[in-house]
C-alpha cells in the first residue's frame, strides 16, 4: 500500500499559521482549553486528576454513549473511538476494500476517501459534482459498485441534499445490498434544520457505517477525536486493526472530548452564528470579487466551492491572493479539480470581514 502526496495538507501546512485571514481551513477557528473549561464548567480538579494509563482500545464507554446518542438506535457497541476520522476512514477501508471492488463517491472529495481505496486496489466510480447546485438522490440509482461513499454535508463543495432527496436516497439505501459509508464529519452545523444538524445516513444494517467528528465544527482539531459507527461484528474486526496503529486515544482528549459533547449545543450555537456570519458576508460580495464565476451558498458545513473564470489557474490565483492580501483559500487543483477554489467560512467574523474586503481589491 503507498500513497500519493497528500495535496492539501502540504498547503495547509505552508500557509495556515502565516495567514492573515485563514479561509483555507475547513474547520472552526480554534478554542482554548481555558474557552471550554468556560463554556462547559467542567472541573480542573477532575482533568489534572486524570490518571494517565490507557484508555480502553474501543474509547471509555461514557464517551461511546454519548457518541451513540448522536445516531438513532445504535448503543455503545456499535461505536469506536478513533484519532480523527483519518484512522476510521484507514481502518474501515483497510478491512473492507479488495481489490477489484467498486467504490463511488461525490468527485471533488477529500483525498482520503479515494486515495486510500485506490492504494488498495480498488476500481474508482466518481460522480462529478462541482456544477451542481445540490446533491441528488437519483446520482445512485443506475451505478455499479460495491461501496457508496455518501459525504455530506460535502467538502469541499458545501452542497447536500434536499429533505425530499433525502428520503429517496435513504429509502434506496434500506433497499440495497452495496455498502455505504456515511461521512458525516460537519453535520453539527445545518443552517435549515432547527436542531442545527444534519440527518444521519446511519441506520440499523450491516452494511451501513458512519465517521464522523465534532472537532472542525466546534474548534477543536487538536484533540484528534473521532469515530467510526457500524455493526459491531465489523467493528470488533476493524479495533483488532487499531491494535497495531494507534492502540488507543489520550485519555486527556476523550475527557475533554466527552465534556463538549454533553455541552455540544452551546459550541453549535456559537458556530452557526459566526459562520453565517461569514457566508451571508461572502454571498452578498462575491460577485465583486475580481475573477470568480459562480458560487452556490451550502446549506451546511463550513466550505464553499467558487467556480473561476474560464482560463484561470486555481493555484496561480490562490498564490497571488495569498501574496497580495494576505488571504488563504485552497486551490481546486489540491483536489484535482482545476478552476476552483474551496474557501472556509470558519475565520473569526473580523478577520473574515477584512479578508473580503481586502480580496474585493486584487488586481
Amino acid at each position: 500500500m503507498r500513497f500519493r502526496e497528500f495535496f492539501i495538507e502540504d498547503r495547509l501546512e505552508r500557509y495556515r499559521n502565516t495567514s492573515f485571514c485563514n479561509a483555507g481551513e475547513s474547520g472552526f477557528h480554534p478554542y482554548s482549553l481555558d474557552d471550554v473549561v468556560q463554556i462547559t464548567g467542567f472541573s480542573m480538579t477532575d482533568f489534572l486528576g486524570l490518571s494517565l494509563q490507557d484508555s480502553p482500545n474501543s474509547g471509555r464507554e461514557d464517551l461511546r454513549e454519548e457518541i451513540a446518542n448522536l445516531y438513532p438506535g445504535l448503543t455503545s457497541e456499535s461505536v469506536l473511538v478513533t484519532t480523527g476520522t483519518s484512522e476510521a476512514l484507514f481502518l474501515f477501508f483497510s478491512e473492507l476494500i479488495q481489490p477489484g471492488k467498486k467504490v463511488a463517491y461525490y468527485a471533488p472529495a477529500f483525498q482520503a476517501l479515494y486515495e486510500i481505496p485506490m492504494s488498495l486496489g480498488a476500481e474508482l466510480c466518481p460522480i462529478h459534482i462541482s456544477e451542481n447546485s445540490s446533491l441528488f438522490a437519483d446520482d445512485w440509482f443506475d451505478l455499479d459498485f460495491d461501496l457508496g461513499i455518501i459525504n455530506h454535508p460535502h467538502n469541499p463543495t458545501g452542497l447536500s441534499f434536499s429533505e425530499t432527496e433525502w428520503a429517496k436516497l435513504m429509502s434506496f439505501v434500506e433497499s440495497s445490498s452495496e455498502f455505504f459509508l456515511f461521512d458525516e464529519h460537519y453535520r453539527f452545523l445545518d443552517f435549515s434544520n432547527q436542531t442545527g444538524m444534519t440527518n444521519t445516513g446511519v441506520i440499523s444494517k450491516n452494511n451501513v457505517f458512519g465517521t464522523g467528528s465534532f472537532t472542525k465544527c466546534f474548534g477543536m482539531p487538536g484533540l484528534r477525536i473521532g469515530w467510526l459507527v457500524g455493526d459491531k461484528d465489523f467493528l470488533s474486526k476493524v479495533r483488532a486493526q487499531k491494535d497495531y496503529i494507534t492502540h488507543t486515544v489520550s485519555p486527556l482528549s476523550e475527557f475533554v472530548a466527552l465534556q463538549v459533547l454533553k455541552n455540544k449545543d452551546r459550541f453549535q450555537k456559537n458556530s452557526l452564528r459566526e459562520v453565517k456570519e461569514n457566508l451571508d458576508l461572502f454571498s452578498q460580495n462575491w460577485q465583486k470579487i475580481p475573477f470568480l464565476r459562480s458560487f452556490v451558498p451550502p446549506k451546511a458545513g463550513l466550505v464553499g466551492w467558487i467556480a473561476l473564470e474560464k482560463g484561470i489557474l486555481s493555484e496561480e490565483y490562490s498564490d497571488r491572493l495569498w501574496k497580495e492580501t494576505g488571504v488563504f483559500l485552497l486551490p481546486g487543483k489540491t483536489f484535482e479539480t482545476e478552476g476552483y477554489l474551496r474557501i472556509g467560512f470558519g475565520e473569526t467574523p473580523e478577520r473574515f470581514a477584512k479578508g473580503i474586503e481586502a480580496w474585493m481589491k486584487m488586481k
